[in-house]
Parts: C-alpha cells; sequence; structure tokens
C-alpha cells in the first residue's frame, strides 16, 4: 500500500477552530461502534492517527486530519453512544449542523457501516446531511472480513434499498485486513480529483 503522510491539524468544537484549508474536505460519519477511526487510520496507513478505542462514543470533537497536503479527512462524533439523550442531541446537531452549512471546501460524505447492521434513524439523516450539501456520498461497509463474499453481496443490496443509495457507492471493506482500502481511495480520488 501506498504510504500516506498523515496528521492531526485541529480538534474542534466551534466553527471558529475549523482549521483554514483550500483542500477538498471528506467528512467520516457512522455510529459510535461502527469503525469510522479504524478506518481513516488504514486510509492513512497509520495506527494511531485516530483515536480508536473499545468503549464507542470516544470523538466529541470534529478532529481534522491533513493527508498528503491534498486532502482533509473529517471525523465526526459517532452517533449513538456519543449523543446519549436530549442534551447529546442538541451538542451533536449544534456541531455538525454548521459544518455542513458553511465547509464550503466540503466535497464528500463516507458514511461508515458496519456491514453486518442494516441502518437506522441516524445513518439516513446523514444521508439527508449529504443530499442537502450536495456531497457526493460513498458508503463503507466495514467488517466485510466478518461475512462470506456472498453475504456482502446481500446485505450492501439490503443497505442501498433502505438508504436509497445506488449499490455502485457501496465498498466493502476491512480496516483489521486491509480489505477495500485501495478501492475506497480510488474512488475518493474519481470524487475530488477527476471530475
Amino acid at each position: 500500500m501506498q504510504f500516506h503522510d498523515a496528521k492531526l491539524v485541529g480538534s474542534c468544537a466551534y466553527q471558529s477552530q475549523w482549521p483554514t484549508s483550500n483542500l477538498p474536505e471528506v467528512i467520516f460519519a457512522g455510529r459510535s461502534n461502527a469503525g469510522k477511526s479504524s478506518l481513516i487510520n488504514a486510509l492513512c496507513n497509520r495506527n494511531q492517527l485516530a483515536y480508536s478505542g473499545k468503549t464507542p462514543g470516544k470523538t466529541r470533537l470534529l478532529n481534522f486530519f491533513e493527508v498528503d497536503q491534498r486532502v482533509m479527512f473529517c471525523d465526526s462524533p459517532g452517533y449513538g453512544y456519543a449523543v446519549g439523550g436530549s442534551k447529546g442531541a442538541k451538542d451533536f446537531a449544534a456541531l455538525l449542523d454548521p459544518y455542513f452549512a458553511y465547509r464550503t471546501q466540503l466535497k464528500a460524505l463516507v458514511l461508515v457501516l458496519d456491514i453486518r447492521r442494516i441502518p437506522n434513524e441516524d445513518d439516513q439523516l446523514m444521508i439527508d446531511y449529504a443530499k442537502q450539501s450536495h456531497l457526493a456520498i460513498l458508503i463503507a461497509c466495514v467488517k466485510s472480513d466478518k461475512v462470506s463474499r456472498s453475504q456482502q453481496m446481500s446485505a450492501i443490496a439490503k443497505i442501498s434499498k433502505t438508504l436509497q443509495i445506488p449499490t455502485s457507492s457501496f465498498i466493502p471493506c476491512s480496516s483489521l485486513k486491509k480489505e477495500g482500502i485501495d478501492q475506497v481511495w480510488n474512488k475518493l480520488n474519481e470524487i475530488l480529483f477527476e471530475q
């Protein structure tokens, strides 16, 4: 796998803290235990770039990573454990609403889903955010090593129908075994640099 030079450039609670950048940006979103941080680490060929712990919901801020001086990754808080009640939901919305509304260099959403789980209302909400913001959508179906190839195809068909997103936007991948990582990069390069 190609080496990627990646660094954390900011952990931000407020719009005023967002890093100044002209690089195209990709936000990674998903449930707290979906594996967002592990996917970012795998994409950047780093073990501890994005925090990945056994306890879901550790990411509470927008974490910005500059990759190869050509793209910015934004790791958003996971929804579910991190939201935790009405105050948590308000905090989550206060963090993400302005980001989707005002981050002009934001070009794509990578929705990270456990391939073994059917999407929930929060997953659909993230898709709606992306559509309203006219973002390209890529669905990374992680933990694909846990199921067979035929089960992967069946799961993707079900998730595609649930979210009303074409199967061409889906990539089964495993952060642990580095499967599908190059395909995610190829799709991101196509979205960000080949249009």
